[in-house]
């Protein structure tokens, strides 16, 4: 009985305890912030570009952008306190890099068609077809290579047409 009163007790008194931050290993920083910045993005993190961790005024900082090169970039900072704990995301400068409407297809449904690609890519367009599906138009970074990918909002590619 007394075994079942401390854990109640305990279970009580963390509830009552506000959440702490995530606390992330130094090493993991740079991986976790380009997470946090793809996702805000609504990019893939392949895509985010970030610098080693540094350490400055009692806290760590990873700074990156988004696409990697260019002019027109979305710069940020992710910032984590002395003890490692995630204190959260800033973001600089043109945030609109997708398309409004690639902003508008589950993130399920891009990745479901960017994975296919297996190389990386650009969402070139993405069109709504009816409830529930879209399509998405990607060209490979590298090479002239355009796909026309329909996809459910839950990830499963019904057709899948290279166009060139």
């Amino acid at each position: 009985m007394r075994t079942l009163f401390a854990i109640s007790a305990a279970a009580l008194l963390s509830a009552a305890l506000p959440a702490t931050a995530k606390i992330v290993a130094e090493p993991a920083m740079a991986s976790h912030c380009a997470e946090a910045a793809a996702t805000e993005l609504g990019v893939m993190m392949n895509d985010v570009l970030t610098l080693p961790v540094e350490r400055s005024g009692g806290k760590y900082h990873v700074y990156g952008q988004y696409p990697a090169s260019g002019s027109d970039v979305t710069s940020f900072e992710c910032q984590y306190d002395s003890k490692r704990s995630y204190l959260g995301l800033n973001m600089k400068g043109h945030h609109g890099h997708h398309t409004e409407a690639a902003s508008s297809a589950p993130r399920t449904a891009q990745r479901a068609c960017t994975d296919m690609m297996g190389v990386p890519v650009k969402v070139e367009k993405v069109s709504k077809l009816r409830p529930g599906f879209h399509e998405i138009i990607m060209k490979e970074t590298n090479s002239a290579r355009r796909v026309a990918c329909t996809v459910s909002d839950k990830g499963s590619i019904v057709d899948w047409v290279e166009m060139n």
